[in-house]
């Protein structure tokens, strides 16, 4: 791969196991790919990474993009054993060595383990998000409510940080405790009225890094040197078949932004557009509510008081109601660069160049033999899917209950508490009576006791039958929480 990619970064670090030199972790940014991203992609990527299902077991690492489409791009992948601090900072590091740092960079992630240190440690400049649907999906599990639900996504929606303390507000008279969980375990931006306005993006969630999941799904289960074979001709096939759209396209903003606005100018509910020069205005338009709000437009620098427009890159409702209002301007000159079909073209015009049979691939001695990477075979039958979360489509809601305490989660057979008696005091388990039975010539019990019928030994059953559970059980007492004295007070200086 670098002699038919000259310029990419390609790293391969080995270990040593028993005097063998062992693949242990692989990294891999195409220059095509890198020089697109810095050329015609906003600042934006998300990196996730995602187990493979084949004959070894290791984590694929990915960091992706999106184009003015708000297309997947593809920036670089990696392969390395599991989720580690060690692991995470090695593939940033290499990262940052093909992509540098380039302006109002944002770095979305979900909860993976090691990297949230690993980011911090390498692009300390950059603007780092988490995934609002992984943090909505932790949060419910100890906070569950109308109040919840009506006020934390809308919260995390608002562009204005007004609006996103009104929200917080309401969350925080209801549950104060609830903004110590978010203070403590959730410290990076999930919220729009954080954002920077330098990466026009607005995303919340890492759906750019769960769709390039899914896109290999199949090819999970391949040897590693297929599935890097594999990527590689699917990178080729994508982008030569949005270059071709690219040169179809006519010059100016994409058509499906156009569109986009075009849509959204048709429904706005005008109700007064009140000028304060050629360029400046107070905009009124009615909410979905029927709500008037008012806010103020300039259209020099860009901006509008609701953010939206700032963040996003493309003009906001009170911006259409203002630019339509004046005769001779046009909605395409008030649209950012990132979304012409300039920058598009600019992002997919380097081609991957197709690569040879491997029977005719060049040999290179380099005094060694790599052998591939130790088989550690985890215990019962290998899972091909992972597990679904509650919050996504056919996840499993059945829950395990145990028998003896009644919380879920466990088995009776692996529950910590202990059985109680009557008197209070634990009961002290069973135990089974293995003595074999000896003849009346071996015991010298008497006649009588032979004339009994000997009971017949029960059947073993796989299930034990239900035991009884005495009312009165003495629950084990947890230590109190600590209290911390923390809100998000310090953040936003108004809660």
């Amino acid at each position: 791969m670098e002699i038919s990619f000259p310029g990419s970064v390609i790293e391969i670090e080995l270990e040593k196991v028993n005097k063998r030199n062992c693949f242990k972790r692989m990294f891999v940014a195409l220059k095509p790919c890198v020089d697109g991203f810095l050329a015609g992609c906003r600042p934006y990527l998300g990196v996730d990474s995602s187990a493979l299902t084949g004959r070894y077991s290791r984590q694929l690492a990915s960091a992706t993009s999106i184009d003015g489409h708000n297309w997947l791009y593809y920036v670089a992948y990696g392969i390395f054993e599991t989720e580690t601090e060690d692991n995470w900072k090695w593939f940033m590091l290499q990262l940052q060595k093909a992509i540098g740092c380039p302006p109002g960079l944002v770095i979305h992630t979900d909860a993976c383990k090691g990297l949230e240190t690993a980011v911090g440690a390498v692009f300390p400049q950059a603007e780092y998000r988490e995934c609002m649907r992984h943090l909505y999906g932790n949060f419910i599990k100890y906070y569950q409510g109308d109040v919840f639900t009506e006020h934390l996504y809308p919260a995390a929606r608002a562009y204005t940080e007004g609006l996103f303390k009104w929200h917080m507000n309401k969350i925080y008279e209801y549950a104060p405790d609830a903004l110590l969980y978010l203070d403590d375990y959730h410290k990076r931006l999930w919220y729009r009225s954080g954002f920077s306005e330098a990466s026009k993006c607005d995303y919340l969630t890492n759906n750019v890094s769960e769709s390039f999941n899914a896109q290999i799904r199949h090819l999970k289960g391949l040897l590693l040197h297929e599935l890097v074979d594999g990527l590689r001709e699917m990178i080729m096939e994508k982008r030569y078949l949005r270059r071709k759209i690219g040169r179809d396209m006519p010059d100016g903003i994409l058509p499906a932004v156009m569109k986009e606005l075009h849509v959204i100018s048709n429904n706005l509910k005008v109700v007064k557009v009140a000028r304060s020069d050629d360029d400046f205005a107070e905009v009124t338009l009615l909410d979905q509510w029927n709500n008037s709000k008012r806010h103020h437009v300039d259209l020099v620098h860009h901006s509008c008081s609701c953010r939206q427009w700032q963040v996003t890159g493309k003009p906001c409702k009170h911006a259409l109601a203002w630019i339509l209002s004046n005769r001779g301007m046009e909605i395409a000159d008030f649209i950012n660069e990132y979304y012409s079909v300039a920058k598009f073209r600019a992002a997919y015009e380097a081609r991957v160049p197709p690569m040879p049979d491997r029977a005719d691939w060049p040999q290179v001695d380099l005094g060694f033999q790599v052998c591939p990477p130790q088989l550690g075979r985890a215990p019962g039958r290998p899972r091909v899917q992972r597990i679904r979360g509650c919050l996504e489509e056919r996840a499993t809601k059945r829950k395990v209950r145990c028998k003896k305490c009644g919380e879920t989660g466990h088995f009776a057979k692996t529950c910590k508490f202990a059985e109680c008696g009557e008197d209070g005091k634990p009961v002290p388990p069973k135990k089974k009576n293995n003595k074999r039975k000896l003849d009346d010539g071996e015991t010298g019990t008497s006649s009588t006791a032979t004339n009994k019928k000997k009971k017949k030994t029960p059947k073993k059953k796989k299930t034990p039958k239900k035991k009884k559970v005495l009312k009165a059980k003495k629950k084990a007492e947890s230590a109190p929480p600590s209290k911390v004295v923390r809100s998000l007070k310090d953040l936003f200086g108004v809660l």
